[in-house]
């Protein structure tokens, strides 16, 4: 991992640097930096291996919205709250273009289900993967690859390009972005979703929450993340409550109804 966060590391190191006869503490090593990174790193990616292939194996048992079957009278009725393909050319930040790659990856299969044009977002989602420099194809295509497959393909890839971060906050985006389409029709996507698929995806969204939480005690770029999910959290903040309101269909879906706007505004939010 790349963003080790330094004081962290000199911290721990100057802990059992102190000279018996002054107190005063002895500068660490080069070698003993470097020892204790790579400690900490192995440490996280053991935790953060585990992490995966639990969220690889709940997002094989979960629902995907690409593959929500609607209603030719459901179809009729077009989403008005996608994200224009236009916006992709305002954004600046790499942080900016991840989330928004994961949007319209989202919605590209929202416009699929409602057999709504896709090619000027197929566009843009290439140009965003090329500036973020990381490819769509084995992530959530439409092909029928089993999905834990591509979730696994997909961190290996980014594990092999030292940018772990850059999966989970992907990820993250995703379920964001989920969880913001989901809220605009409740009653709709609500009724496509068996108890065991919301189970599924609530072990997902959890294990997301947990990788980013794990890697932002040590990572710069996972730490802006975790802030944005404390400050952005709709779900309530005691995991009895949590259980509670998630725990079936029809209570998830009225905490959604009753608290729209706010997955609206976090989603918004990921763009800015």
């Amino acid at each position: 991992m790349k963003k080790i966060l330094f004081f962290a590391l000199m911290g721990t190191l100057m802990l059992g640097s102190f000279t018996s006869c002054n107190n005063k503490p002895q500068e660490p090593t080069q070698e003993e930096i470097d020892a204790q990174k790579q400690a900490l790193a192995d440490t996280v990616l053991a935790k953060i291996d585990t992490f995966v292939n639990q969220y690889a194996d709940a997002r094989s048992n979960s629902f995907r919205l690409r593959t929500i079957e609607l209603t030719e009278a459901e179809k009729k009725i077009k989403p008005d709250y996608l994200l224009d393909p236009s916006v992709a050319n305002t954004l600046v930040t790499r942080s900016q273009k991840i989330n928004a790659l994961a949007i319209y990856l989202v919605e590209s299969g929202i416009r699929k289900i409602y057999d709504m044009p896709r090619e000027e977002v197929s566009e843009v989602i290439a140009k965003l993967a090329a500036d973020v420099g990381h490819p769509v194809d084995v992530n959530y295509s439409d092909s029928d690859t089993p999905v834990s497959e591509k979730v696994r393909k997909s961190y290996e890839i980014c594990k092999g390009k030292d940018e772990i971060a850059y999966f989970w906050q992907f990820h993250y985006a995703i379920m964001i972005e989920y969880t913001y389409i989901i809220a605009q029709n409740p009653e709709l996507f609500f009724s496509k979703i068996t108890e065991d698929e919301w189970k599924s995806y609530g072990t997902a969204r959890e294990t997301i929450n947990s990788a980013v939480k794990e890697l932002a005690k040590y990572d710069e770029e996972m730490a802006t993340v975790y802030d944005f999910l404390i400050k952005n959290r709709v779900s309530p903040s005691t995991i009895e409550e949590r259980n509670r309101v998630f725990g079936s269909i029809k209570a998830a879906k009225q905490y959604r109804i009753g608290n729209k706007d706010k997955y609206i505004a976090r989603r918004n939010a990921l763009l800015q």
